[in-house]
């Protein structure tokens, strides 16, 4: 009987119903895009730093760290920087995407340097650094059935597919595709540039001073270490955050009151119904129950369609950048339903409670 009564008043009223859960859907739309950002953001980093953990990564100066394929770094610095005191290593690494593929270039000795892990072939060969040869990763060879000897086509150039590399774990390793340093900077007209340095300290406990040195001396460089870049995003995510926080305030407070007053004049309407079913039984608790059900309803539906949009928003984002950015993540879609559930219930009491104490003769009397 309760559910009975909801459903009929949403199908009596279905415009009201659909253009007071499009204020949930919006707001919930708008805090569900930007909480997206704070948790890719998260998940890259923290992929990173466990691939990178006792490295210092360097970049242009001015880049962000998420957007690194962006930098464009002079390799003669390379060795400049490999010649610091404490330095053990300073590996060229470039980044580019082309033709929708994101293609990383390393010296293959560099490799598992890089990776963090030692990932052996599951197939064929490594490739060499200046031939058209592609290495790829597990997830993409099998996502786009490849296998060793196959060409793929690059920007009109055929590289032939030398190996595949084992299964890792790791999204970046898995899912890229692997050449030549010299090759990827020919391909892409970017001779003697590369898009980041990966300075492996001679002891882990002198990278900050490493890090410090590279700062002071190198002004086109932006160097970090693993506790760096967390602090750096922590600071980011917490503004960003902040911004989440008083978008979701202004969002519960309009979403709040326009299904307050929907509510409102919904009982007010429904008063002699409510008299009625007061009069053949129904109790207060019963009443009150039944229009509370109503707002959560609406205001759940809405939030919906709000996670649904921002999930499409976040892969539209992710569509154009260079590098996934935005993630809306299962904690993301639970918080977002039971926001609205909170906004529905709190905004529902009033009107309620009102609804439960109504004088059944006088609200049958009701014109």
């Amino acid at each position: 009987m309760m559910w009975e009564m909801i459903f009929r008043e949403f199908e009596r009223h279905k415009l009201r119903t659909a253009l007071t859960a499009l204020g949930v859907t919006i707001g919930i739309f708008l805090v569900t895009s930007i909480s997206s950002f704070s948790e890719g953001i998260m998940y890259y980093v923290n992929e990173q730093i466990a691939i990178t953990a006792g490295l210092i990564i360097v970049i242009e100066d001015d880049i962000p760290q998420y957007a690194m394929q962006q930098s464009e770094i002079d390799q003669d610095l390379v060795e400049e920087v490999r010649a610091l005191v404490g330095v053990e290593d300073a590996i060229p690494i470039m980044f580019a995407t082309i033709d929708g593929i994101s293609i990383t270039g390393t010296n293959p000795e560099d490799e598992n340097i890089i990776r963090g892990v030692s990932i052996e072939l599951a197939d064929g060969s490594d490739f060499e650094v200046d031939k058209d040869e592609l290495v790829l990763g597990y997830d993409y060879a099998q996502r786009n059935d490849h296998s060793v000897g196959d060409i793929i086509e690059i920007d009109d150039v055929d590289f032939e597919v030398v190996g595949i590399l084992e299964e890792s774990g790791d999204d970046g390793i898995d899912g890229g595709v692997n050449t030549g340093l010299l090759r990827l900077q020919r391909l892409t007209d970017k001779e003697d540039i590369v898009s980041m340095i990966m300075v492996k300290p001679a002891s882990a406990a002198d990278a900050d001073i490493i890090e410090q040195a590279i700062n002071d001396e190198f002004d086109e460089l932006n160097a970090a270490s693993d506790q760096s870049i967390m602090s750096s995003v922590n600071e980011m995510l917490s503004q960003l955050n902040m911004l989440t926080f008083a978008l979701g305030s202004i969002a519960a407070l309009i979403s709040g009151i326009v299904i307050m007053n929907v509510m409102i004049i919904s009982v007010r309407e429904r008063r002699r119904e409510i008299g009625t079913m007061k009069a053949i039984g129904a109790t207060n608790r019963h009443i009150l129950l039944t229009v509370l059900l109503e707002a959560v309803t609406i205001s759940v539906s809405g939030a919906v369609v709000g996670v649904i949009l921002g999930f499409g928003g976040a892969t539209a984002v992710n569509s154009i950048l260079p590098q996934s950015i935005a993630l809306v993540t299962p904690r993301l879609i639970v918080q977002g339903i039971l926001f609205a559930a909170f906004i529905g219930a709190v905004s529902g009491f009033i009107p309620a409670r009102q609804a439960a104490k109504l004088d059944p003769i006088e609200a049958i009397r009701y014109e």
